[in-house]
């Protein structure tokens, strides 16, 4: 069902998101040029926000604060396995893979290449306390919207 709560968790992550990408991009690699990696991280977290979080916000403010982090998590798995996917058609386009097989298992290489490098301390406690900030913001605009509602 759609509620109003689902579009403000789509863009909350998805600023968080565009943010976080724009942190994460000096730690993967200073040389490395990563195109319009910002930009997909937000559309993909925009599209956790409103199928993920969106739908759980309001049982609690721990519940929701924990569901934000976990929408963090999710958000950035999602990304990097759809980012891996154009990674594996880039390296098989020039030819440095020979077999099905070895792009299927370099495509979880990928994977765990993305998400390893962002696992430095600073990182983790930005993408921590975002999640927590989020889940809590979302709660507090979620109780604002149904006192509005029940009020009627």
């Amino acid at each position: 069902m759609f509620t109003l709560i689902r579009p403000i968790a789509a863009l909350m992550l998805g600023v968080f998101a565009l943010y976080a990408a724009q942190i994460y991009e000096p730690l993967f690699d200073p040389e490395a040029d990563l195109g319009s990696m910002p930009i997909w991280a937000a559309a993909i977290s925009a599209v956790v926000g409103w199928g993920f979080l969106g739908g759980r916000i309001g049982r609690a403010m721990w519940y929701s604060a924990f569901v934000g982090v976990q929408a963090v998590v999710l958000a950035a798995i999602c990304t990097a396995g759809f980012l891996a996917v154009g990674e594996v058609f880039t390296r098989g386009y020039r030819r440095q893979y020979t077999e099905v097989v070895e792009a299927i298992t370099g495509y979880f290489g990928i994977v765990v290449d993305w998400l390893s490098r962002g696992l430095v301390q600073d990182y983790l406690i930005l993408l921590g306390v975002g999640g927590l900030a989020i889940g809590a913001l979302l709660h507090i605009v979620w109780g604002l919207m149904e006192r509005r509602r029940n009020a009627r």
